[in-house]
């Protein structure tokens, strides 16, 4: 719609009232003439069109002060005072038109024969002309200040939509704060992690922590869940797992202190899946525990694939389950994949998931490293889904140099 006609609206008002006048007193003049004509009463449409508009133009000035009465009342006090005034407006228009066409000789008949003829029909034609166009004023008015309304509506939507994505951007920044900045880098193996989160937040978590000289903790969790919530209670995760991954701590016992602590503190229906595992670096000794999490993939050097399932029931359940160690003896170049299932779950335009066979075919290359392994899988989940993660995808790659 052209800007034009608003435009010259707002900025000239006095303007575009004495063009909806002239429109009614044409308005008026022609209906007059046609209702007239259609009584045989044979009208010149050239002196009745003349007789309005120098009548209707002198009048125009006491139109705008008529205007005045009604409105600007709120309903209904402006159609209780609409109706008189248009009556008498049109009756100085016909009494008006009349003595023009005496005045002028145009018409010789007498005052009276002459309202008789056209007063009343004009006063009716007036009346109801007003009133069309009141009318629709009047809708026109409502619509502005609903547009109104909903602009200033839309308004704080889009200022407080701005503000929580500040928000939720800095929450992300703070979240990426509590995972670990810069993997630690060992003569006896290579660590490389991954974080990509579904929305601004995520609910995954994975760290790793030197533990002593000789020993390495890795783990990884996934909140159920998505969005703030999971991402606060992913933050309440790595707290503790700090607090209670101390040196003498086994994965058995941090398993066990996590799960009691969760099941004191976390929300109904809420739960964490988890995996933490110890790695001796100089015996590639590694002793895990699974809390219900995707197994870890342990991909030999020989192609064989061992599944690190453990025995751990999901965090934050069952208060009472009893957690256990499980041992798995590394070789040169073995590489341990921890991931979410937003890795092994994420969906292409088929609807066809990623699954553990893509994710150990993307990890195949013997000679790679952990950091290439973590971009070549990477890569092939994002080309797989299109980059449209319907889940936190996290991804940790530990591998044994040859």
């Amino acid at each position: 719609m052209s800007t034009l006609p608003i435009t010259f609206k707002s900025r000239h008002p006095w303007l575009h009232r004495v063009l909806q006048i002239e429109q009614v007193i044409v308005c008026v003049g022609l209906v007059v003439y046609a209702i007239l004509a259609s009584l045989n009463q044979k009208p010149s449409l050239l002196v009745m069109m003349v007789a309005m508009l120098t009548v209707g133009n002198l009048l125009i000035p006491f139109a705008f002060l008529c205007r005045r009465i009604y409105g600007e009342r709120p309903f209904p006090w402006n159609w209780v005072l609409f109706f008189p005034v248009q009556i008498v407006f049109g009756f100085i228009c016909a009494v008006g038109s009349i003595l023009f066409l005496q005045l002028t000789k145009i018409d010789r008949e007498p005052f009276w024969d002459l309202f008789r003829q056209i007063g009343y029909l004009t006063i009716v034609v007036v009346v109801v002309a007003n009133v069309i166009m009141f009318t629709v004023e009047q809708f026109q008015k409502k619509l502005r200040e609903r547009n109104e309304q909903l602009e200033q509506t839309v308004e704080k939507g889009t200022i407080a939509l701005q503000q929580q994505e500040e928000e939720l951007k800095r929450a992300r920044e703070i979240q990426q704060m509590l995972l670990p900045n810069k993997l630690p880098q060992f003569k006896g193996a290579q660590i490389a992690g991954a974080w990509q989160p579904a929305r601004e937040v995520s609910g995954d978590y994975f760290d790793v922590i030197q533990l002593d000289e000789k020993r390495v903790g890795i783990c990884m969790g996934d909140v159920a869940g998505k969005g703030i919530t999971a991402a606060l209670l992913m933050a309440n995760l790595q707290a503790s797992f700090r607090a209670f991954a101390a040196a003498d701590a086994t994965p058995q016992v941090v398993c066990t202190k996590l799960n009691k602590f969760l099941c004191a503190n976390i929300a109904s229906g809420k739960f964490v899946t988890f995996f933490y595992a110890i790695l001796d670096i100089e015996k590639h000794a590694l002793v895990y525990e699974n809390a219900g999490h995707c197994p870890g993939l342990l991909q030999r050097a020989s192609g064989e694939v061992e599944y690190l399932r453990g025995g751990g029931a999901v965090l934050g359940a069952l208060p009472d389950w009893v957690y256990q160690d499980y041992t798995a003896q590394l070789q040169p170049g073995d590489k341990l994949l921890l991931c979410t299932d937003g890795i092994t779950e994420a969906e292409n335009a088929q609807l066809e998931e990623f699954g553990e066979d893509r994710l150990l075919a993307a990890a195949r290359d013997r000679n790679a490293t952990a950091l290439d392994t973590q971009r070549a899988v990477m890569q092939h989940v994002a080309a797989f889904c299109n980059s449209h993660f319907r889940d936190d995808a996290t991804l940790l790659v530990l591998r044994v140099p040859e």
